[in-house]
């Protein structure tokens, strides 16, 4: 039975490695661009009355020149007063200073083909991406349009004639285009608010985990994971790769996106900032957690890259093996020191790599509520894993 503890230390070296990336990892300076890129932040948005006037408010209130953003809400279908709320708040502004907003409506179904016509409708060369009850902050839009860089060679001085696409920021500003971003896909932080009971907290610590993964890899230069609520690319990216988005799937477009980005050697980059950074509500209940995690894990069948693929398989194995350690202490206490090791050795890196993440924002991992949620998580994965086989098992409205 002891040999079930190598892939749990396999598993766990590979996280502290990962810990050991971000530990290192000091805030990204990134000098704002010199040109000002045009971008369109696009919001699929079905029957979220209760949260799109929010985000509204906070995207008209960017630090961002106004004649280089838009605004695009797609309605996706809803049954509610979604589209109305929008038109009212488009209606409201419409003689006053602030960017371009445009409500559209989804003639496909789901939110993945939703966001694919926003995309196509977008006139900005940098396409972001959020959810309807995500909440921004000011310099989100410029924090992200930050990387994405003209493309200039050489030394240039934005004096006047621009790169197709782009405006002039500054006319004595300099760019040196050796020692600046260029990226074509920005990964950043998405952090879920912490809520009481046990089952808010469990999936606090569980998105924690999966957003410093992100980070890591991502500032390894293998990215593993994304996530389309806090996402941005360039639009003709987007378009020359539409075809390996998987539209027979409803949804991981974000994903395939990111895949082929990297497959076609393009530059994915991670904005570990504050001011990139969004905030949105998690799972409140154990069912509404297994059926969202269950949905996004489905479409790991999917993805064919070989980091993804080695991470999916040493945390699967990590996790069987606890859980069959654990079953078999059940029968003989024999076992009680293999499953004291075995997760013993997966709290270290857990820990490291969560409490990282929630320090960011100011909130300490409560230690009864960890220890709990690592004694329950083995057995937890096991069941999304079951369940993202089974479609009618995931059935969730969410993202």
């Amino acid at each position: 039975m002891w040999w079930l503890i190598l892939p749990v230390a396999v598993y766990s070296a590979g996280l502290l490695i990962l810990w050991r990336i971000l530990a290192r990892r000091r805030e990204a300076v990134v000098p704002d661009n010199a040109y000002a890129a045009t971008v369109s932040v696009v919001v699929a948005a079905r029957n979220e009355e209760n949260h799109i006037a929010n985000l509204l408010g906070r995207l008209v209130r960017q630090d961002y020149p106004d004649e280089f953003l838009e605004i695009i809400v797609v309605n996706d279908n809803s049954t509610d007063r979604t589209p109305i709320l929008v038109s009212e708040f488009i209606d409201s502004l419409r003689n006053k200073p602030g960017p371009r907003m445009r409500l559209i409506y989804n003639p496909f179904s789901g939110k993945k083909r939703a966001v694919r016509y926003g995309i196509e409708k977008a006139a900005g060369n940098i396409i972001l991406t959020t959810d309807a009850d995500c909440v921004v902050g000011p310099g989100w839009v410029r924090s992200h349009a930050s990387w994405y860089r003209a493309r200039p060679t050489g030394r240039v001085k934005t004096d006047g004639d621009s790169p197709a696409g782009t405006t002039p920021a500054d006319d004595n500003q300099l760019t040196d285009a050796a020692t600046v971003p260029d990226a074509d896909i920005v990964l950043a932080s998405v952090y879920h608010e912490a809520a009481g009971g046990f089952w808010p907290q469990f999936g606090v610590f569980e998105f924690s985990a999966l957003q410093a993964i992100t980070e890591a890899t991502a500032v390894a230069g293998f990215p593993v994971m994304c996530n389309a609520a806090n996402m941005s690319f360039r639009r003709e990216v987007y378009l020359r790769y539409s075809g390996e988005l998987r539209e027979d799937l409803p949804s991981g477009d974000d994903m395939f996106l990111l895949e082929a980005v990297m497959r076609g050697g393009g530059a994915a980059m991670h904005d570990g900032r504050s001011t990139a950074a969004v905030e949105t509500a998690g799972a409140v209940t154990a069912a509404a957690l297994l059926r969202q995690r269950a949905r996004w894990a489905s479409k790991a069948l999917h993805l064919r890259g070989a980091p993804v693929i080695t991470l999916a398989t040493a945390t699967a194995a990590c996790n069987a093996a606890v859980t069959a350690a654990a079953v078999a202490s059940c029968f003989s206490a024999a076992y009680l020191p293999v499953v004291a090791a075995m997760y013993g050795i997966k709290a270290i890196p857990d820990f490291l790599l969560i409490s990282r993440e929630m320090k960011k924002r100011g909130n300490r991992i409560r230690v009864m509520q960890f220890i709990g949620s690592g004694l329950l998580y083995p057995f937890y994965f096991l069941v999304v894993w079951v369940m993202s086989r089974f479609p009618s098992s995931r059935k969730f409205r969410g993202k």
